[in-house]
């Protein structure tokens, strides 16, 4: 098992900023795991843009992962992938990764547990923890007492809520069972992005060191 950060932050469509800038300025604040999400991309674009990123989070010593694509994470030289519960199989992407690279997947439900048998994946993301803006067609929230029982589920893997986090939630998140969060537009959505990575960055090293041990 390996150690990842607490805090992950997940580039955003909507951001008034690119990719590139939400990803800088995330970094600056003290963030060390980005994904790319990116939609409606052509494929070269895509990696592009992918390169783009891993470099600027490589610059900063924080983990890139792509989202969707296995593809495209080889392609860019990106960290991983995470995929959520309608992409690619998870074994299908460790193929083609190797054994070194991140693989998360989506858990919505108990009945998305079938898909840690794919693969050896490295991580889960569970949610959505409450409704938001940021993804568009998100499955049903859940209550605290399923999210626990989510999370318990997923046995030895390290498990990030995500939907609508905020740093004031990491403490019950913690309590709930959960290794990190997620964060998108609490960071790319913000007034001041870099600040609010500063604070969000923060907020994870006191609630969960400044790493979580996979």
């Amino acid at each position: 098992m390996r150690s990842l950060p607490a805090v992950q932050f997940l580039t955003l469509d909507a951001s008034a900023l690119t990719p590139v800038e939400q990803v800088e300025r995330a970094c600056q604040g003290g963030v060390r795991w980005v994904q790319l999400r990116a939609k409606d991309l052509s494929l070269d674009a895509w990696i592009s843009l992918a390169s783009q990123v891993v470099a600027v989070a490589h610059a900063h010593g924080a983990i890139c992962t792509i989202n969707d694509s296995a593809e495209v994470a080889l392609a860019s030289a990106a960290d991983g992938v995470h995929l959520g519960k309608h992409d690619g199989s998870p074994a299908s992407a460790r193929r083609l990764l190797g054994p070194h690279k991140l693989i998360g997947v989506t858990l919505n439900s108990l009945n998305d547990l079938e898909r840690l048998t794919e693969g050896s994946p490295d991580y889960v993301g569970v949610g959505p923890f409450r409704a938001t803006t940021t993804k568009v067609g998100h499955a049903p929230v859940h209550t605290e007492a399923s999210l626990r029982d989510l999370i318990a589920a997923a046995g030895p893997l390290p498990a990030y809520a995500i939907g609508g986090v905020t740093a004031a939630d990491f403490p019950l998140l913690k309590n709930l069972g959960a290794s990190g969060v997620a964060i998108s537009g609490a960071i790319a959505g913000a007034i001041e992005p870099l600040s609010a990575a500063k604070v969000i960055s923060a907020a994870g090293q006191v609630c969960w060191g400044n790493q979580s041990r996979a």
